[in-house]
C-alpha cells in the first residue's frame, strides 16, 4: 500500500543533532535546534514553567474542547503584544488570533488559510529557512519564493533582502 510513496531527504537540523549524539568529544558544543541545554545536555523545565504550569492546573475549571481557535484568552493577550497596544487594526476590530500546535502547526494553518483565502499568491521564505517550510507551503498549493537573508559570510544580508522585499508583489506574503 506504501510502495509508491517517495522517502523524503532528512532534515539537515535533525541530522546535525544525530551526529552530535554520537560524537563522543567532550568538547563539543550543540549548535542545533535552539533550546536551552543545561552543562549536562539536559533541558530542564524552568522554574517559571513549572509555577505557571501548576497556576493553569490549579485554576482549571474544565476539560471541555476549546474550540479551533484556541484559548480566547490567548488572543487578547497576543495581539497587543504583537501590534501593539494602541495598535488602529485592534482598535477597529479587525485583528484576530489562533493558537496553534506549535511552529510547525501554525505555519501549516497560515498555509491552508493562504491556499483557501488568497488564490495565486505567492509565499516568500529566507534563504535559508528551515526545510519543512519549502514542503509546508508547496504540500498546501503555494508557489514557493526565496529572499536572502545571509551573504557569504553568514551575516545578515540587510539590503540583500530589503530589496529583495521591495520587489515582492503586493498581495504575497513573507515569513
Amino acid at each position: 500500500m506504501f510502495e509508491h510513496i517517495e522517502r523524503v531527504p532528512g532534515d539537515a537540523i535533525l541530522g546535525l543533532i544525530e551526529a552530535f549524539k554520537k560524537d563522543t568529544n567532550p568538547n563539543k558544543v550543540d549548535l542545533g535546534v535552539g533550546v536551552y541545554k543545561d552543562a549536562l545536555g539536559n533541558t530542564p523545565v524552568m522554574r517559571a514553567v513549572k509555577e505557571a504550569e501548576a497556576r493553569l492546573l490549579k485554576n482549571e475549571a474544565t476539560k471541555t474542547y476549546i474550540g479551533s481557535h484556541g484559548a480566547p484568552e490567548y488572543g487578547s493577550a497576543v495581539l497587543p503584544m504583537v501590534l501593539g497596544a494602541e495598535s488602529p487594526v485592534l482598535a477597529a476590530g479587525r485583528a484576530s488570533a489562533t493558537q496553534s500546535p506549535g511552529g510547525t502547526g501554525a505555519l501549516r494553518l497560515a498555509a491552508d488559510f493562504i491556499s483557501a483565502q488568497l488564490p495565486g499568491k505567492g509565499i516568500w521564505v529566507s534563504d535559508p529557512t528551515w526545510p519543512n517550510h519549502h514542503g509546508i507551503f508547496t504540500a498546501a498549493g503555494i508557489e514557493l519564493h526565496k529572499y536572502p537573508y545571509v551573504d557569504a559570510e553568514n551575516r545578515l544580508d540587510f539590503e540583500g533582502m530589503l530589496a529583495a522585499v521591495k520587489q515582492i508583489p503586493n498581495g504575497d506574503v513573507i515569513v
